[in-house]
């Protein structure tokens, strides 16, 4: 028992220290990050000058979908979006911090130069005004827009996808793309209305946009007989009509639901050219939910199918 007991003591003796340890280590890592960071800023290109070229390049880029497109890169504000950027290996083309965000930057122990990437310091001030955001967090990027996949490519047999036909509200089209990165979705396809690098869309996928391929079409038609050459079946999400109860459809493992403009729906050409409508009942006098909501409802139910059909794989 003696034995035991003493066992015991030297166990938890051991585990004190390595905690202690442990501690150190992390309390050492971080006060040399911090002095790198101090170093680093004094050797960055300082920017306070509202009329400095990137600086002018970044508020264009933020304010208008043809300056973006014209250069096929979008912006990027927030410790969050911009980190995930690089861990997703999204190609920035300028990188942005104050003295606050670099610090936050290296406590994270990411990178702070690339080959190709501009980096700057800016001042406090100069970030506020860039700011798109209630409280800034001293960090933002330039970057550039994915290369899209042929509608070929990103269609195929087993596939799951959203389809956006005429979307256009930025908190709707970023709170499906999200969904559709939580649901594991194959790809997310949108018609030209939806300006899915504009910088409220980008905010609201929270990141999800470096993990959801997606392709924009100007016309939906290829997008349906893509799906069908691909045996991928298309439900169209409607608001009344005769259509199934999305809790009562069994959905097949390879399905595209095809989401609506908010005020005005699919058109009636589109969703009779699809193979199935699905529609969410409602209670009272309520008629409809936003396609963000209605979208994540019907994926989620057609994943949940598909994996009751796979036997819950």
């Amino acid at each position: 028992m003696i034995r035991g007991v003493f066992c015991c003591i030297i166990r938890e003796t051991l585990r004190c220290h390595r905690a202690c340890f442990a501690s150190a280590q992390k309390r050492i890592r971080n006060r040399l990050l911090q002095k790198r960071g101090k170093e680093h800023m004094e050797t960055l290109l300082k920017i306070s000058a509202h009329d400095n070229a990137a600086i002018k390049q970044y508020r264009k880029l933020a304010r208008s979908r043809k300056e973006r497109t014209k250069a096929g890169l979008f912006v990027l504000e927030g410790f969050r979006l911009v980190s995930d950027a690089v861990k997703n290996g999204a190609a920035l083309t300028q990188l942005f911090w104050t003295e606050d965000g670099l610090a936050r930057w290296q406590a994270e122990g990411l990178p702070t130069a690339w080959d190709g990437v501009r980096c700057a310091q800016l001042s406090d001030s100069l970030a506020a005004e860039l700011s798109q955001t209630e409280h800034s967090q001293g960090v933002y990027a330039i970057c550039q827009m994915p290369q899209p996949p042929a509608l070929s490519a990103l269609i195929h047999a087993g596939g799951s996808y959203a389809v956006l036909h005429q979307l256009q509200d930025p908190g709707n089209a970023g709170m499906i793309l999200r969904t559709a990165d939580a649901l594991g979705l194959d790809g997310v396809i949108y018609s030209a209305s939806c300006d899915i690098y504009s910088p409220k869309v980008v905010r609201a996928t929270m990141g999800s946009l470096f993990r959801v391929p997606l392709c924009c079409v100007p016309d939906i038609a290829p997008v349906l007989e893509a799906c069908r050459c691909a045996g991928v079946e298309t439900c169209a999400a409607v608001v009344s009509g005769a259509a199934e109860l999305v809790g009562q459809c069994r959905f097949s493992g390879s399905t595209a639901i095809v989401i609506g403009n908010e005020g005005n729906g699919l058109p009636e050409t589109v969703a009779a050219a699809c193979d199935r409508r699905v529609t969410i009942p409602m209670h009272g006098t309520i008629e409809s939910l936003n396609a963000a909501m209605a979208a994540g409802i019907i994926l989620w139910e057609v994943q949940r199918t598909a994996q009751d059909q796979n036997g819950g794989q």
